[in-house]
């Protein structure tokens, strides 16, 4: 599915606010001492602020498979910032 510039931009500060939103419930969770929650909560806040960074830049976003959003990361930004350009080549 391809979305308008008006739509994108409409999701990112969808997927923006549920980061927010998930992030925002850590302190309560470390009050109760919920450390397996945190790091719950932390996991899909970081899921959605990616998703939110990928859908800026048109990318898909289609699933929670944690090394499947690590490597659109490295091949996106990681490569571009390690090589200087638009043209980042992923290693290996």
């Amino acid at each position: 599915m391809t979305l308008s510039p008006t739509e994108r931009k409409i999701v990112v500060g969808l997927e923006l606010e549920k980061a927010n939103s998930i992030f925002s419930q850590i302190e309560v969770l470390q009050n109760a001492g919920f450390w397996d929650n945190i790091a719950n909560r932390l996991y899909y806040s970081l899921f959605h602020a990616v998703s939110a960074l990928l859908i800026n830049e048109g990318l898909p976003v289609n699933s929670h498979k944690g090394l499947a959003l690590v490597g659109s990361i490295g091949d996106v930004f990681l490569c571009q910032f390690l090589d200087g350009s638009e043209n980042g080549i992923r290693a290996g």
